[in-house]
């Protein structure tokens, strides 16, 4: 046996022998450049381009098996430029010969040298690759594919035909690609590309190192990324690590790391990225964008992110996120089913946001000034607003929560907000919805229903305990207002673009506002104002401008946008209001009543009391258009309420004192003659002419 194994050696060695002997003679007696006309013949027969070879090919075999290509470049198709649509300036790549009989693969270093790429598309969508595509799609078409072969060793058949494989690493430098979008009118391209990997073999870590130049002009691009990092490929084990990674591009600086399992059968990874603090607005720039003029200059100024991350084919989860900008944190987690069928969720929290920050300066032609202007109504050549696509809503599941320490906006504090938010089946729910401001506390709910063409939503909110006062003084800039306010809404419509939701707005409203007063107005101070005027007396004493009141309150139904209030009250020591009437936001117009009678005494000049004006309705409607209302005292329900019915009973000693004051008369009189009757019209017009 002995023996047999040792003239086995022999001849295995010997055949080696011959097998360098025969590589010897091959180099030194075969010239591959003999062969380059037929190569481009057949390159031209396969493709239909033209292979140029403008430098030599070199050829070596042992101990590598390796060729080196000079110049060589691929013509572009016809009617396309460049000529050239691929160039190499030099490329070689080597493989090792004894290692083959044993199964393992090991590659010398592969080069790449000045490749350069051109792809074209033109505007009626054709590229330059169509020809290509064409011919290969052919030939797939028309080669017949041999039968599975099982492999002897029991293997199974998706297993690897090689035992091991080595690269000695990647050197690609001076390379460029052109896309050239004549569709778009864009051209893109990418240029000084330069990548360096270090050997590659199974279980070992090996560095690799990527840079290069991009330009476009549609988004304008200028940008000089670099990515590096470690990273070790386990076939055998299905494992890949990628460690120290680095991504620099304009001022961003990030870091991360990624690990994967099963990367042949069921792909899983896990990893985390760090993003270091950077400016958003001068990232903004960099990538040729204009950032947006903000009330703080210093808005936009730091961002930096860090998270982590985990998922399958079936599922994908960010496991904790922090992300700060300025001086805001957020922090949550988030995930994402991806099969069998698509669902989302998150739980986000934000510790404070002053979004005033981000508006507009005061007085650019971005900012608000003064009142919100009204949507411009549709013209002719644009025709009228269209309902929003929410066709996503209809296979979008989603389930969130969101809270927030602290928000301003429009100077108002919002502090302890808290949501949820579903969609399901092309319903998009947000129940609750919860935040306290200015001393009380609100809740909401709100359905947008995309089910149907016209959207359906339903909108419910409660507010208590608010002070109004504060809330009017950061929102309008004074306290018109003050008191304890609580209110409470339940409406319901069809549709999204303003003239729906005007004409199918339906439900109630309605609100109150305890032992609070209207601050700027005296009402007291212009009813005796005017009295002393009517009696040719100097005004009274300068006094504090506001009205007390115990409780303001009224209630609303809407009706396919026509809103109907018929409970307005306001009660207070020195009078009452009532107010019923109207309002139609499709018609856009109005029709209110507002009626303030005095139930207390109002003390005159010199203290004299004007016990006559108790009991007075003052009648002021407000009728029109709701752009423009035309508001002001109702003369005829003034008289109607002096002059006839139970109102008589109230207003007697006013009666009497318009009779001696205006005509001479006197309630003792028994008759009146023609001449003095009273004329209710003339008698409202003095008595409330400056």
């Amino acid at each position: 046996m002995g023996k047999l194994i040792k003239i086995i050696l022999i001849v295995v060695a010997s055949l080696v022998v011959l097998a360098v002997a025969a590589a010897v003679v091959l180099v030194a007696v075969v010239d591959p450049n003999d062969y380059k006309g037929k190569i481009t013949e057949i390159v031209q027969e396969k493709t239909g381009r033209e292979l140029i070879f403008e430098g030599d090919i070199g050829f070596s075999f042992y101990p590598w098996l390796g060729v080196d290509v000079g110049p060589v470049a691929l013509g572009n198709a016809p009617g396309y430029a460049p000529k050239e649509m691929v160039r190499i300036t030099k490329a070689g790549a080597a493989v090792k010969i004894l290692p083959l009989l044993s199964g393992n693969v090991e590659i010398d270093r592969i080069i790449l040298d000045g490749f350069t790429l051109h792809l074209t598309t033109r505007k009626d969508g054709s590229t330059n690759l169509d020809d290509l595509l064409a011919k290969s799609k052919q030939s797939a078409e028309s080669a017949q594919p041999a039968a599975p072969q099982v492999p002897a060793t029991g293997k199974e058949s998706g297993g690897l035909p090689i035992s091991s494989l080595t690269v000695g690493g990647v050197e690609i430098t001076n390379a460029a690609v052109t896309l050239d979008d004549q569709a778009k009118g864009s051209t893109t391209t990418v240029r000084d590309l330069a990548l360096t990997v270090g050997e590659v073999a199974p279980g070992r870590p090996f560095t690799f190192d990527l840079s290069f130049h991009l330009t476009a002009d549609q988004p304008k691009l200028d940008l000089s990324p670099r990515l590096r990092g470690t990273a070790m490929i386990d076939l055998d084990r299905e494992t890949a690590q990628l460690t120290d990674l680095s991504v620099d591009v304009l001022d961003i600086h990030a870091s991360g790391r990624l690990s994967a399992e099963k990367v042949m059968s069921a792909p899983a990874f896990s990893g985390s990225l760090s993003l270091a603090q950077f400016s958003p607005r001068e990232l903004m720039k960099g990538l040729g964008m204009t950032p947006p003029e903000t009330a703080d200059s210093s808005a936009l100024g730091k961002a930096s992110a860090d998270l982590t991350f985990h998922g399958t084919q079936q599922r994908v989860a960010l496991d904790s996120l922090k992300a700060v900008l300025d001086d805001t944190t957020l922090t949550g987690t988030a995930a994402a089913r991806l099969q069998p069928s698509q669902a989302f969720e998150f739980k986000l929290a934000a510790d404070a946001v002053d979004a005033d920050r981000y508006l507009p300066p005061k007085g650019s032609a971005g900012a608000a000034k003064g009142a919100p202007t009204p949507a411009a109504k549709p013209t002719a050549a644009s025709g009228p607003a269209q309902e929003p696509d929410l066709s996503a809503l209809r296979t979008l599941d989603l389930d969130g929560t969101f809270t927030l320490g602290r928000l301003k906006v429009m100077n108002l504090t919002i502090t302890t907000i808290a949501a949820t938010v579903r969609a399901k089946n092309g319903v998009l729910t947000l129940d609750p919805f919860q935040a306290s401001l200015y001393g009380g506390s609100a809740t909401a709910a709100a359905t947008v229903d995309a089910r149907r063409d016209v959207t359906a939503w339903s909108k419910k909110a409660s507010l208590s305990g608010m002070q109004i006062g504060p809330f009017l003084q950061d929102f309008m800039g004074k306290d018109q207002v003050v008191g304890t306010t609580s209110a409470k809404l339940d409406l319901r419509g069809g549709g999204l673009t303003p003239d729906r939701i005007k004409r199918t707005i339906s439900g109630t409203a309605s609100f109150s506002v305890l032992n609070g007063a209207i601050n700027g107005i005296n009402v007291a101070k212009m009813i005796r104002d005017a009295w002393n005027s009517f009696k040719g007396l100097a005004p009274s004493r300068s006094e504090v401008e506001r009205t007390d009141f115990a409780e303001l309150s009224g209630s609303a139904n809407l009706t396919n946008g026509h809103i109907v209030n018929d409970d307005l009250s306001m009660k207070s020591p020195l009078l009452r209001l009532t107010g019923k009437g109207w309002a139609d936001l499709p018609q856009n117009n109005v029709d209110y009543l507002a009626t303030v009678t005095l139930v207390g005494t109002l003390e005159g000049q010199e203290g004299k009391s004007l016990a006559e004006l108790r009991g007075v309705p003052l009648p002021i409607r407000a009728r029109g258009s709701l752009d423009s209302p035309s508001i002001g005292l109702d003369p005829k329900a003034l008289a109607d309420a002096l002059f006839k019915g139970k109102a008589e009973e109230g207003v007697q000693n006013l009666k009497d004192t318009l009779r001696d004051q205006l005509l001479g008369g006197s309630k003792d009189e028994k008759s009146t003659s023609p001449s003095k009757k009273l004329d209710p019209g003339a008698l409202i017009k003095n008595l409330f002419k400056k």
